[in-house]
């Protein structure tokens, strides 16, 4: 069974969520690559959440799990988790790998606007 997205959500998860978000959405996909057991990805959760809801008109945030997602993973050049990945009409705008302070995922969203 085919789930169903909407383009006025905020939230998603999967790589499915993030290819019709990229073919159909003009605003900011955040997405972040995470792993079931990773400490790191927990601590970040609330953070982007918190940035999504603050640009909730503005962008999209996509969760993938990079087990889950491996091929989608090795093809972008995941390499660890978490990794925060901007995107903005098909292309790729910035990178954030390992944990970082709320800042800096501010600033990188700040400046793709």
């Amino acid at each position: 069974m085919q789930e169903t997205y909407y383009l006025n959500e905020t939230f998603y998860t999967g790589k499915a969520a993030w290819q019709i978000l990229m073919q159909s959405s003009d605003k900011l996909i955040i997405v972040k690559f995470v792993a079931q057991h990773c400490g790191s990805c927990i601590t970040l959760k609330p953070v982007l959440e918190g940035l999504a809801t603050e640009y909730v008109d503005r962008l999209h945030l996509v969760e993938i799990d990079i087990v889950e997602e491996t091929e989608m993973a090795i093809e972008l050049g995941i390499r660890n988790a978490p990794t925060v990945v901007l995107f903005k009409q098909k292309q790729e705008l910035a990178r954030i790998a390992g944990l970082k302070p709320k800042k800096q995922y501010l600033e990188m969203v700040q400046q793709a606007l």
